[in-house]
């Protein structure tokens, strides 16, 4: 394919930021092998196996015999009880837990059923679906997947999956901040002209976006663009950050906020028509448009981009959203990394078709731009986490906060446009901290998760150390110290061995560090708040009770938010629910 002017955009495949260590860290059982046809169906298999990605029964569950459209496909087994053997290996592996099936049945279902999937440079179907997982992931730096060449993870993918094994964390509040430090270097250095991609344009795209917001908040005391904004950033073609900021600046000036997104698409447009001045401030022509609209889709440059540009850039922590997430602006809390990025990756590198030296340059650490993992937030950090809390608990109803809370344990996407960009994990977590000051309006509540400048969260609450419990959130109410952990989890097994033990332990650290320091505190408890959840966890609850003495208390998502529309204390929340009351012999 040969080289083009194209708007800038992001590939969607991995929609959800927290499945780009999940897939880095099953490449990392492959690091060093040759990817020929049959290593590339046992990764996917292994993806697969390990559910980091999950078929539906259309495509992994339904026996192809052949296929002949856009590539040519023969099932490896022809005989008469293939489609049986595909039905059973699919509801075996369905109805297993992430990594238990085996691998060799993954396989022959890989081999015997089809994806409609062509990616160039790879075989039709599964292994092209492959492909497209790592592309995005090669254009980071943080892996190089490429068909017929070695398996490679950078320095800086290596960091990205510090706390994974076999996709998943391996604890329970894992620190985020090696991911974050991951993201931060990925798209500090990130260019569109880079050897993945058939792009004529030169354009370090997040530095642009950083000069753009920086020039018009210095010149104009215009703090952040609107999200319908960046389609003229998407549709820039250079890093010239004032020509670009002076545009966005004259085109508000012309027709304020009110504006339509058809408008924005137009204008827009013009700036990609390489025969009209970018710096003018015009419609592109009909003719253009017509020429070039299946190119430059509509949807796509108004949309679907600027929601992926917002939601990669917020893995920096360097983003803040503003104006009920109509804007982005510079992270205030994070000025020293924003200008070391501006310093020193502002300017363009030509690296052709050269995939090794942009792997070499992207994967490579830069340790400035690396999380702490252990800093002490500032006051300001704190109070703009609560006031964020307060207020979304006065403005949001029960009903909104309850279906926002089911959104994020059915890994659902929200239509709110702050939530949105926020991951489920830490959405649940802001949700629940929500709920209580909304259920209870007087007690203090604080949120452990990282947040921008102006509460909004980033990421979740990391692990315990010298000076913190490891909760996800503490209540304080006169005498008593609360802490709330809340989980995405639906599974048994890690509710039961993982989430009710290390509670167990964020109980008794909280109530030790409290004694220890003389606090007022001597009433210690938890929450935990969950969907699915097991009797199995309310037999370890009662467990715990009897040997520890220390009190935790479940509770169902819906039942949780209806049960506090009605309570006048932190206290309330002390019932076993009769979906968690132990289990006991009959007759007893």
């Amino acid at each position: 394919m040969s080289e083009r002017r194209k708007p800038i955009s992001f590939d969607t495949t991995l929609r959800n930021p927290s499945r780009i260590p999940q897939f880095i860290s099953i490449l990392s059982k492959f690091e060093g092998k040759v990817i020929n046809d049959q290593v590339a169906l046992e990764l996917e298999g292994e993806i697969i196996r390990w559910k980091i990605f999950e078929p539906t029964k259309k495509t992994l569950g339904k026996y192809v015999k052949s296929y002949n459209k856009k590539f040519n496909f023969k099932a490896a087994d022809q005989s008469i009880g293939a489609s049986e053997k595909v039905d059973k290996y699919y509801r075996r592996w369905d109805e297993s837990e992430p990594g238990k099936a085996k691998l060799t049945e993954i396989i022959y279902l890989l081999q015997n059923t089809m994806t409609a999937h062509k990616d160039a440079g790879w075989n039709g179907g599964w292994e092209s679906r492959l492909g497209t997982q790592f592309n995005f992931l090669n254009e980071l730096g943080f892996v190089q997947v490429v068909k017929d060449g070695k398996v490679q993870i950078s320095p800086n993918g290596k960091l990205m999956i510090t706390e994974y094994e076999n996709g998943y964390p391996l604890k329970e509040n894992h620190d985020e901040s090696f991911e974050q430090s991951a993201f931060l270097n990925a798209f500090s250095k990130y260019q569109i002209n880079n050897p993945y991609r058939k792009n004529t344009i030169k354009v370090n795209f997040f530095p642009l976006v950083l000069n753009v917001i920086k020039y018009l908040d210095e010149k104009y005391n215009r703090p952040g663009v609107s999200r319908q904004d960046i389609p003229f950033i998407i549709a820039w073609g250079n890093n010239d950050f004032a020509s670009l900021a002076e545009y966005i600046h004259s085109f508000r000036e012309k027709f304020k906020y009110n504006t339509t997104d058809e408008r924005v698409y137009d204008y827009a447009m013009n700036i990609m028509d390489d025969s009209t001045p970018s710096d003018v401030i015009a419609e592109a022509s009909s003719e253009f448009i017509i020429s070039k609209k299946r190119d430059y889709k509509f949807e796509k440059i108004t949309g679907e981009t600027p929601d992926e540009v917002i939601r990669k850039l917020r893995l920096t922590m360097l983003i803040s959203l503003r104006g009920a997430g109509r804007f982005i602006d510079i992270n205030r809390n994070e000025r020293k990394k924003i200008n070391y990025v501006l310093n020193n990756y502002a300017t363009n590198i030509d690296f052709d078709e050269d995939k090794s030296e942009y792997f070499e340059y992207m994967g490579e650490i830069d340790n400035e731009l690396r999380f702490s993992q252990y800093i002490d937030e500032t006051e300001e950090a704190k109070d703009a986490k609560e006031k964020a809390i307060e207020s979304w608990s006065s403005k949001k109803d029960w009903d909104f906060l309850k279906v926002e809370m089911m959104n994020s344990i059915e890994k659902q996407p929200s239509t709110d446009l702050i939530l949105k960009y926020v991951k489920e994990t830490v959405r649940l977590e802001f949700l629940s901290a929500i709920v209580l000051k909304k259920a209870l309006p007087k007690i203090k509540v604080i949120a452990n998760y990282k947040a921008d400048d102006q509460g909004i969260p980033f990421n979740t609450a990391g692990g315990g150390n010298g000076s913190k419990s490891g909760a996800d959130i503490d209540i304080f109410e006169d005498e008593i110290h609360a802490i709330v952990e809340p989980t995405i989890s639906r599974a048994r097994s890690f509710q039961v061995e993982h989430e009710i033990p290390s509670i167990r332990n964020h109980v008794r650290t909280t109530a030790n560090k409290d004694f220890k320091e003389k606090k007022k505190f001597n009433n210690w408890f938890s929450l935990f708040i969950a969907s699915n959840i097991s009797r199995d966890v309310g037999d370890q609850v009662a467990l715990i009770k009897s040997l520890n003495n220390i009190d935790i208390f479940p509770w169902d998502i819906e039942d949780f938010v209806e049960y506090s529309k009605n309570i006048n204390s932190i206290e309330d929340y002390k019932v076993i629910r009769e979906y968690v009351k132990p289990q006991t012999m009959p007759g007893q």
